[in-house]
């Protein structure tokens, strides 16, 4: 009586999960029946790809959804149906075709003015902030599980000893094996941190061999070509995966600038001189809106402002 495989197996096999010996008797159940065991590994794989693509992102959208969505969704399935085309029974193709997946990079960027939840197929877990994009294969393979991050994102990485789990950025790259970390890297402002706030975690510059291992609660930041390494004392700054935006000391102008970033308005400063912002720490929820932000915003500063609705513009005086 011949082994029947299971949806469930198929899953597992294109998350990259199966034994050598599992491997060996689903190239044995395509032989038996080519045509239509692939169709049902093609509508299985779609469903993989749709799944690690989507389900997670779509979850954590705060706004906009619903068609930001599902062209995502159309945009995986292209690529399920893109990779699945000519897929063969035998399995030294197989293998061939599994290693064209772990070489398929995935881009993925969230909208300016929300952020995105990403599960990888190891299991980690990626906050994608936003306007920042992420880069990943879609099956880790190999020695090391790589990704490469432009901006700001947070990490909840899946343990694996054997496969280190690396984020390049344009300065350094990150290396972790299982722990819970920010990275903000950006390029255009020459600006980069990583602060840990579980497990263990490297910095290393991608020409020297300059590298800081970081303890948890600490946080590393590059100023003026060198890394320097404090204490972790306040985390409201990594508030925003909550929905959360956190002001500690910022003077006005960096003040906009997040509202700039997070609300995707755009806001122009005709005060003579830049108002000065009486506060110690202010915490705005970011569903509440921009205007809510600005009257709270004017309870620690002398301003006023005009809202041009249409053109999504902001005018402080």
């Amino acid at each position: 009586m011949k082994e029947e495989i299971t949806n469930a197996q198929l899953f597992r096999f294109c998350a990259g999960e199966t034994t050598v010996k599992e491997n060996d008797r689903i190239a044995a159940w395509l032989d038996e029946n080519p045509e239509e065991h692939q169709q049902r590994l093609n509508d299985v794989h779609s469903m993989y790809l749709v799944s690690i693509l989507c389900d997670e992102s779509e979850a954590k959208l705060p706004t906009r959804r619903s068609a930001w969505a599902t062209s995502f969704r159309r945009y995986a399935a292209g690529i399920a149906a893109a990779l699945l085309v000519g897929f063969a029974g035998s399995y030294a193709f197989f293998a061939f075709r599994l290693n064209g997946w772990a070489q398929q990079q995935t881009v993925i960027e969230a909208p300016a003015g929300q952020h995105v939840r990403i599960s990888l197929n190891d299991g980690s877990e990626v906050d994608l902030n936003s306007g920042s994009r992420l880069i990943y294969p879609s099956i880790f393979s190999g020695k090391e599980r790589r990704v490469k991050l432009v901006g700001e994102a947070r990490f909840d990485v899946s343990h694996n000893e054997k496969q280190p789990f690396i984020v390049e950025t344009f300065a350094y790259d990150v290396r972790v094996l299982g722990t819970d970390f920010n990275v903000i890297a950006d390029e255009a402002k020459g600006r980069f941190s990583t602060a840990l706030f579980e497990g263990r975690v490297s910095v290393r510059n991608h020409r020297t061999s300059e590298q800081v291992v970081m303890e948890p609660n600490t946080v590393v930041r590059l100023e003026n070509g060198y890394l320097y390494v404090d204490e972790l004392e306040n985390c409201d700054e990594y508030l925003w995966t909550e929905g959360i935006l956190s002001f500690r000391n910022d003077s006005f102008d960096e003040v906009v600038e997040k509202l700039r970033k997070y609300y995707d308005v755009e806001i122009e400063i005709r005060c003579a001189t830049l108002p000065k912002v009486d506060y110690g720490r202010l915490k705005i929820r970011l569903s509440e809106g921009i205007e809510h932000a600005l009257r709270v915003l004017q309870l620690a500063s002398d301003f006023t402002y005009e809202y041009d609705h249409d053109r999504n513009r902001i005018i402080i005086q």
